[in-house]
């Protein structure tokens, strides 16, 4: 199993922290929301995604264990432009990007903005589509680990999927992340932008999709509640996974369909399955 280390590098939005693991071409994975989210959260996903692949995996700005606290920020304006400075740091042109949930957001984001910089996207249960703010979004709590053992099973389709080695993994993650200095108010620029609606929609993504050029896979789980992704679970078949056809055609133009049979994380009901379609489009011809 590859190597996970730890890292710390100072760009001119703040310091940020990322994990590194992996060799092979360049994959950026990028976390979700929350209080309690860092790169942490990808702790189940990194080790099956770093036999294929140089993993890197920064808490984005305002999150997890690097600057939580950021004058005029977080803002999706600077953690864009945290992502390419962070590349341009690292000697990287181009990687692969991989987000999940808010990541996804970003990531299509970046890809509109800078497709340059993006070499293939997989948007992993991608927010930026629902047209309401997920439930509980900017809860400002600091749970303790039991909470947050209920909260984890709480988000599961199977909560049987998780060891218990494993959910006390991801607690560590999230409970690191939740104790730093700063946590429960070092989101609300960011929050503002995703929680009023006219503000919500200069960034959500339908309007840039038909111009995300980028060879682009949208995996989601299809017990998902956030849109589009229980209509998409109930047209799959019907449709024969081409979901540009469907009632909800929110995609680029060529991207690539997947569904798994979980929730919202497939990074950890199946975190072997969900590193294997990515690593299989990510190095197709």
């Amino acid at each position: 199993m590859a190597a996970l280390i730890e890292h710390r590098i100072a760009l001119t939005c703040g310091e940020s922290r990322y994990l590194e693991a992996g060799d092979g071409p360049p994959l950026l994975l990028l976390h979700g929301m929350g209080v309690a989210t860092s790169a942490n959260s990808q702790d189940l996903l990194i080790p099956h995604l770093a036999t294929r692949f140089r993993v890197l995996a920064p808490d984005l700005l305002g999150f997890g264990l690097g600057a939580r606290q950021v004058e005029a920020g977080p803002t999706f304006e600077l953690i864009l432009e945290q992502l390419r400075e962070f590349m341009d740091r690292l000697g990287l042109a181009q990687m692969h990007v991989v987000g999940h949930s808010l990541g996804g957001w970003l990531g299509g984001l970046l890809a509109y903005q800078s497709p340059q910089r993006v070499r293939r996207l997989v948007m992993l249960s991608s927010a930026g589509l629902n047209r309401e703010p997920a439930a509980g979004v900017g809860a400002r709590l600091q749970p303790s680990r039991e909470q947050l053992r209920e909260l984890v099973r709480g988000w599961l389709h199977d909560p049987g999927r998780l060891s218990a080695a494993a959910l006390e993994q991801v607690v560590d993650g999230l409970h690191a992340a939740a104790a730093a200095p700063g946590a429960a108010t070092s989101l609300d620029p960011l929050l503002a932008q995703m929680q009023a609606p006219a503000v919500r929609e200069r960034y959500m993504l339908h309007r840039r999709l038909p111009f995300i050029t980028v060879p682009t896979l949208m995996l989601w789980g299809e017990h998902d509640p956030l849109d589009p992704y229980p209509t998409w679970s109930a047209q799959f078949d019907a449709l024969a996974g081409d979901m540009h056809r469907s009632s909800k055609p929110w995609a680029p133009p060529g991207a690539r369909f997947a569904r798994l049979p979980c929730g919202h994380h497939p990074q950890w009901e199946l975190p072997r399955q969900t590193a294997a379609l990515i690593g299989d489009f990510l190095l197709a011809p």
